[in-house]
């Protein structure tokens, strides 16, 4: 016996290494960037899945282009890295779109129900044996789970990068937006955030969107600031566009709030800016009652505009006349600036520009023991214009003059974590009644968002319809721009959703060929790889050859 064990031991040890290799998941990334990992977050929230899921890709056709094909791997790699970590099944459904629906009466009804769902179609231009011809691709995928629904568009990247960076971008992004569309169905407990409506008068058509998409994930109340004791029981608060001063009582409830670990966003104008018929612009500084709040907390709105004469939208302004009609044609309008995010934070990593309106800039004072971090930021190319001031409408972007633009980067939104301490310590309180509940030192981490603009959170209207639309859409250029993902992202790093925010840390370097080197070495690597194999392969014949030879020999 020990005989026979001696002489088949390593097909013995081999059956056995086969047969308990399906219970053994070891894999080893060796990318210097880990782009086949999955975050700590990401695996804890495929553990806690409590029913199977079922995903449809959307992707694999043979006619998709080359670049979508690497979208199409990413996607399929990434969901199978999933199945590794879930708790659940998670089956994964490919749909091709041309043969599963093969008229176009069948893809139109798709493309609707697709586009619903929020996974909007884009046409590509692929070119094939010299003939171009345009087809319809859907980057994204649906997710269904407990006969719930949810499309996650899966394109996303900053739309001034190139087709090929947008994608890199894109491929980063796809565990973030996996999970957190996976997150959206598992209705995990639902934070409270408060939106302090009694000092804004924002019109609600104009928070639309916003709110639509944050109550897919959170509880949202109106708070009556004035009448309300505290703000415990909320997990957020949320300013958008204050009309006026908050009175001292009311910024000590802010106050004790963050004191408590509450997290608070703040969507607010350095300058009120007020319009003159025919003339231009009139902007005043505005006072909202939270600058001593910001100030002993290490930063400050200023009073001033910042105007990107590169970097900006375009509006329609009158350039002359055309006959006896005023010639109106679309202009750059350095007061528009598109902000650019940091890449080094998993807020605003990967983002496209985001669409501002009059906005100011931040100042960060150093002098706190919080973590301060810039979010958004201006092109180079600003100049700062100071409040009290007028903007005549004249003032486009036309005529970009460097040395009229020499401020720099400035900074327009930033975060503040860490312990807060009361700003009303060693102070006479608003109101005595308030001395019983007083805090004055903090023990829970707490953190603001505070945006110099208040016009990113709101949607425009559509102009002949009134209707809103979708948040960050410009009507005059047509393109939806990065404010949403911006917002929501923000929210979901204050409310605790950390652990998938964490996937947005994921960094994939795009390392292109040498085009010219290419071109200039193609034959010489064409024939290598041609001749390498063929001389290896008559070489190893040979020597097999004379070994036999010799062996047989003696």
């Amino acid at each position: 016996m020990k005989s026979i064990f001696l002489s088949y031991k390593w097909l013995i040890l081999g059956i056995i290494c086969l047969a308990l290799s399906p219970l053994l998941r070891t894999k080893f990334d060796l990318s210097e960037e880990k782009k086949f990992s999955i975050s700590t977050g990401t695996k804890s929230i495929l553990d806690s899945l409590k029913a199977p899921i079922k995903v449809k890709v959307f992707l694999d056709d043979e006619n998709t282009p080359g670049g979508f094909k690497r979208l199409h791997e990413a996607i399929i790699s990434t969901l199978n890295e999933f199945k590794d970590y879930s708790s659940q099944q998670i089956e994964v459904e490919q749909v091709h779109i041309y043969k599963d629906y093969p008229t176009e009466r069948d893809r139109n009804e798709l493309a609707f129900y697709l586009d619903s769902l929020g996974l909007p179609p884009t046409n590509v231009v692929n070119t094939e044996d010299g003939k171009k011809t345009q087809i319809m691709v859907f980057p994204g995928i649906v997710i269904e789970f407990n006969q719930q629904v949810v499309a996650s568009l899966l394109l996303k990247g900053n739309k001034l990068s190139n087709p090929q960076e947008i994608l890199n971008q894109s491929m980063e992004g796809l565990e973030f937006e996996i999970i957190q569309a996976i997150r959206q169905l598992q209705n995990p407990v639902r934070k409270k955030v408060g939106f302090l409506l009694d000092y804004s008068a924002t019109p609600a058509i104009q928070q639309w969107d916003l709110i639509r998409n944050l109550k897919k994930k959170y509880d949202l109340y109106p708070v009556d600031l004035d009448n309300s004791m505290t703000l415990d029981g909320l997990d957020a608060i949320c300013l958008i566009q204050p009309n006026k001063p908050i009175p001292s009582q009311n910024v000590f409830k802010i106050d004790q709030f963050l004191v408590k670990g509450g997290k608070a966003l703040f969507f607010m104008d350095g300058c009120r800016v007020d319009t003159v018929q025919n003339q231009g612009l009139i902007i005043t500084p505005t006072k909202t009652g939270l600058e001593e709040l910001f100030f002993k907390n290490g930063f400050r709105i200023n009073a001033d505009l910042v105007k990107d004469a590169q970097l900006c939208a375009a509006i329609p302004l009158v350039v002359g006349n055309y006959g006896d009609k005023p010639n109106i044609q679309l202009m750059p309008w350095p007061a528009f600036p598109l902000l650019t995010g940091n890449n080094q934070n998993n807020i605003t990593r990967n983002l496209d520009n985001i669409y501002g309106k009059f906005v100011s800039s931040i100042d960060t004072l150093g002098n706190t023991q919080l973590k301060i971090t810039p979010l958004l930021h201006s092109g180079k190319f600003t100049q700062l214009q100071k409040a009290p001031a007028t903007l005549p409408f004249s003032a486009s972007g036309k005529e970009f003059e460097p040395s009229n633009f020499k401020s720099g980067e400035k900074i327009s939104a930033i975060i503040s974590e860490g312990i807060f301490n009361s700003i009303f310590a060693n102070r006479i309180l608003p109101n005595d009644s308030l001395q019983s509940i007083f805090v004055e030192k903090g023990n829970k981490k707490a953190g603001i968002l505070l945006v110099a603009d208040g016009d990113i959170p709101l949607n425009s209207l559509d102009p002949k319809t009134n209707q809103p639309l979708p948040l960050g859409f410009d009507v005059f250029s047509q393109h939806t721009f990065g404010n949403k993902d911006f917002i929501l992202n923000a929210f979901s790093y204050l409310l605790d959703d950390q652990n998938a925010l964490m996937a947005r840390s994921k960094k994939i370097i795009l390392r292109p060929l040498d085009k010219e080197k290419i071109a200039a070495e193609k034959s010489f690597w064409k024939t290598l790889n041609l001749s390498v194999p063929i001389i290896f392969g008559l070489f190893m014949g040979f020597g097999i050859l004379f070994w036999r030879k010799r062996k047989y020999q003696q």
